[in-house]
């Protein structure tokens, strides 16, 4: 899956630095049902998404494929900025992501993309990439996610049962020119997965702000 702090809330905000923790299993994260259940992505869909606190829009492409006993994601996140984010994924396993920056496709380098078993009910998802967005200047993004608890949300006036999922990442930008002034920002989100549904919700905290992200449509995708 992509726990996804999406580039687009990193670059507007920054990104990180590796983990490694030990353990990694070839496993699903979030179940399927949970966070693209096949039944509503049999076409490829739209979820679109308002912010609460400014009003603004935010779009989240997304098209399920079955290859044999493979289960292909094609997703493409973007809000009408110059910033679009790409991946393609295969078993929940990042396959290619791209950050598209003012039409400028720039292919991430994945260093990091598993599921650790700890005992815990999902485990723990651990994603490590970046970006060589110059010859000078890298992004890097790094999040560590969990299960946190079982809720429900309503969601066209039915009760919908969603995985709450919390993440901590930490983002940093770096120039070669300035190596002693990296900018950098840490954060936690909690997404709202609905059973047969997909993200229903997000929350996002960077220092003193905090935005929430609504599910408010889920469209036929035009191609």
């Amino acid at each position: 899956m992509r726990i996804h702090v999406s580039l687009i809330i990193c670059l507007t905000s920054l990104s990180s630095l590796t983990l490694t923790p030990t353990n990694a299993q070839p496993r699903t994260f979030v179940p399927l049902e949970f966070e693209y259940p096949e039944s509503v992505l049999a076409i490829p869909k739209t979820y679109v998404y308002k912010n609460l606190v400014t009003g603004s829009f935010r779009y989240k492409d997304l098209a399920y494929e079955k290859k044999g006993t493979d289960v292909v994601i094609n997703w493409k996140e973007y809000d009408g900025s110059a910033l679009v984010d790409s991946c393609t994924s295969i078993n929940d396993k990042t396959i290619d992501h791209y950050m598209i920056l003012n039409g400028r496709a720039i292919k991430a380098i994945v260093a990091e993309d598993s599921v650790h078993v700890d005992g815990s009910r999902l485990g723990e998802k651990i994603q490590t990439i970046y970006f060589n967005l110059d010859p000078n200047i890298s992004l890097f993004a790094s999040s560590r996610s969990f299960f946190l608890k079982d809720t429900t949300i309503s969601w066209q006036e039915k009760s919908v049962p969603c995985l709450v999922i919390q993440s901590f990442y930490r983002q940093q930008l770096t120039n070669s020119l300035f190596p002693d002034k990296p900018k950098e920002v840490n954060g936690i989100a909690y997404y709202y997965f609905g059973k047969n549904v997909g993200l229903l919700m997000y929350r996002t905290e960077l220092g003193n702000e905090k935005l929430t992200w609504q599910l408010v449509e889920i469209k036929d995708r035009k191609n």
